[in-house]
């Protein structure tokens, strides 16, 4: 499967709770877009946290200190929900 700009996209299956799937739904058809489509835009906004999560758990597993590893990963996802409101704000304007 590859998008118009010609890059491969991967693809899963994933199974919702009924809770979860409604949610989805309702909020796909507030947006003007498909469920597929809206749940593959918040898996990918969720990108950079997912990073740091993996680099959080890897510091921790490696024998970093645990108390600085997460203080890093609190600080870096406050800059990360930071840099996304700026964007978010001027994509508003």
């Amino acid at each position: 499967m590859t998008k118009d700009d010609g890059k491969k996209q991967n693809k899963i299956t994933v199974h919702l709770n009924d809770e979860t799937h409604s949610a989805i739904k309702k909020w796909a058809k507030y947006q003007g877009t498909t469920m597929p489509k809206l749940a593959q835009s918040l898996l990918e906004d969720m990108n950079p946290l997912l990073q740091q999560l993996i680099e959080t758990y890897e510091e921790i597993m490696s024998g970093e200190d645990k108390e600085k590893a997460l203080n890093n990963f609190m600080a870096k996802g406050l800059t990360l929900a930071a840099e996304r409101l700026k964007k978010d704000d001027n994509a508003e304007k």
